[in-house]
């Protein structure tokens, strides 16, 4: 039995503390693979020993193990979600396009340029370049996502590693993945979070979970209706949708090599900035 029909099975026969822990723990069994004791003895208001008794009375021998067992229906959860969502057939194109093959494919390149020119004319060159200094001014950089999201995340992660900015590349579609960077949340942490359609509930519980632990988080998405650009500092915006499939990469990874290249630039500035205040002390010896 996983931990959730566990825990109802024995709700009718708990104390009230007991419910109280259950009901919080059944509202959002995801954020119980994160959230340590006394995060939830906070967020609860319930005490270090009653939330041990518990466990021990539901059949678990300490907290870790109720995490753990938590940690493990969700995995399950997950590969029953993520089933369900490649549970779609193959692109369907309307049989009223197929009598002129050359003009729908033509169709879905005007989309495409169009995605480019919407998104030239909502640039902000400056946001981008703050949004760079915000990325250059962290040590700890995470940057998570899954599926085409998971491949601009690889895209910077590589791009940043070129001109020497180190980060950790988090799949939330791994559950190892998702929890060995859960360490790492801290206020001094970076996050750069990727979703787009169909917004995977993982990336979205991840950047959570970064801003519970105060985090700063960029956010890449199509839209401020993303539950990932509630939750952050800085939001970069795109759209990726296109006519046969659920996204087209070409305005996402033009928005990726714009950032890109302005965090490479501000790191240009900074160096020649450090290079010239050099020169100058240098020169008062040679007066």
């Amino acid at each position: 039995m996983n931990i959730v029909d566990n825990i109802k099975a024995q709700y009718d026969n708990m104390t009230r503390k007991q419910m109280e822990l259950a009901d919080f723990m059944l509202s959002d069994p995801n954020i119980m693979c994160f959230i340590t004791l006394k995060e939830l003895c906070l967020a609860t208001k319930i005490s270090e020993v009653t939330v041990l008794n518990a466990c021990m009375a539901w059949g678990y021998d300490n907290y870790n193990d109720l995490k753990s067992a938590f940690r493990n229906y969700m995995s399950e959860y997950g590969k029953n979600l993520v089933e369900c969502e490649n549970a779609y057939s193959a692109p369907r194109v309307p049989r009223s396009e197929l009598g002129n093959k050359s003009r729908y494919l033509m169709d879905i390149l005007d989309r495409e340029v169009s995605l480019l020119n919407e998104f030239g004319k909502s640039f902000d060159p400056e946001y981008y370049l703050e949004a760079a200094k915000v990325i250059l001014d962290h040590k700890d950089i995470i940057i998570c996502g899954r599926g085409i999201s998971l491949q601009l995340a690889e895209t910077i992660s590589i791009r940043l590693a070129t001109i020497g900015v180190s980060s950790v590349l988090v799949n939330t579609e791994l559950n190892d993945s998702v929890h060995s960077a859960l360490p790492m949340l801290c206020s001094k942490t970076l996050i750069i979070s990727i979703s787009f359609p169909d917004y995977y509930f993982v990336t979205s519980k991840f950047t959570e979970y970064a801003a519970m632990k105060k985090a700063t988080i960029i956010a890449i998405t199509d839209s401020e209706d993303s539950e990932i650009s509630k939750m952050s500092n800085i939001s970069l915006f795109t759209s990726s949708a296109t006519p046969l499939f659920l996204n087209t990469l070409s305005a996402p990874m033009m928005l990726v090599n714009l950032l890109t290249s302005a965090v490479s630039i501000e790191l240009n500035a900074s160096r020649r900035k450090r290079r010239k205040s050099s020169d100058e002390y240098s020169s008062l010896f040679t007066r």
